[in-house]
């Protein structure tokens, strides 16, 4: 009972005389000290459960030993893995990587494509897909973590895929490169016109470029695999050129935005390196380099 009146006594308002709320949903009693309280719009002194027997007693011994010193507070859950590790450190998964197309040759005895990574993470469910005729698309694998900068080599055909972690582990004869991420896969690409796009884990259009050469049969839906990409903002939005009296086989193919690969030999590549901004997105025609020599693993 006199613990009852001490509480009590403790609950009574700072200023009773006043009539006007002290406090309400928006104002609070902060301003005046660490122990008021809101009571009935009122700015009253908090009682003081601690100062009493029970948890002077039994509480202050359980707070200062094994529960909140221990594992509970200080131990391994909030001081641990939880806390400082995935929900409070920033841990969990990893982002995302974001990558670019930047070089590729149809023409090598094994097709070879290279994608550069703008922004580091994980590279798992992104896919690279070619949508015209060659039947083209591969999704990367889980397990694969890389870094802002690294060079990725597809091998259509190859036999060797590096390890999650070590990019070094088909070693270094060509064309695989102890310096880039190698994986391997089949199929084969045909040397005509060809429309690549790169898709996020989600599905989301990332990156994207069509090629044409100047002679020969072109794939037929090459226009609209083009005009997808500009629907998907990924490649120049400069509507497609139909002009049959120019030289270029079956010049409908929108190949004035696109990029020409004509001329590559077996030692040769074009390369996304021109200009300020190559792998800046939309892509354009004037980011690509005409063939050059080889540099496969490196940008």
């Amino acid at each position: 009972m006199i613990r009852s009146r001490f509480a009590a006594l403790a609950l009574l308002p700072l200023a009773a005389a006043c009539s006007n709320p002290e406090c309400t949903e928006t104002a609070d009693c902060a301003a005046r000290g660490p122990d008021i309280v809101c009571v009935e719009e009122r700015c009253v002194q908090a009682a003081s459960p601690d100062a009493g027997v029970v948890d002077a007693g039994s509480d202050s011994g359980v707070d200062a030993g094994t529960a909140d010193a221990g594992s509970d507070d200080a131990g391994v859950p909030d001081a641990g893995g939880q806390d400082a590790g995935t929900v409070d450190g920033g841990g969990g998964a990893p982002p995302e990587a974001s990558l670019r197309i930047t070089e590729i040759n149809p023409d090598a005895p094994q097709d070879l494509i290279e994608l550069v990574a703008v922004s580091g993470g994980t590279l798992t469910g992104i896919s690279l897909r070619e949508l015209t005729n060659s039947d083209f698309a591969f999704t990367f694998p889980q397990g694969y973590t890389v870094e802002t900068g690294a060079v990725l080599v597809l091998h259509l055909g190859g036999a060797c895929t590096d390890a999650p972690g070590n990019p070094a582990s088909c070693g270094q004869t060509s064309p695989f490169s102890a310096s880039a991420w190698d994986f391997s896969m089949q199929g084969t690409l045909s040397y005509s016109g060809k429309v690549f796009e790169l898709l996020s884990s989600k599905g989301a259009p990332v990156d994207g470029v069509p090629f044409v050469r100047a002679s020969g049969e072109m794939p037929s839906n090459i226009v609209a695999a083009v005009q997808r990409l500009q629907a998907d903002r990924v490649w120049d939005a400069t509507p497609c050129i139909h002009d049959l009296t120019t030289g270029f086989a079956k010049d409908r193919y929108c190949r004035n935005i696109a990029v020409n690969w004509s001329d590559l030999n077996e030692a040769s590549s074009i390369m996304r390196i021109n200009g300020s901004t190559p792998l800046a997105t939309p892509g354009t025609q004037s980011q690509w380099s005409g063939p050059l020599p080889s540099r496969w693993g490196s940008y």
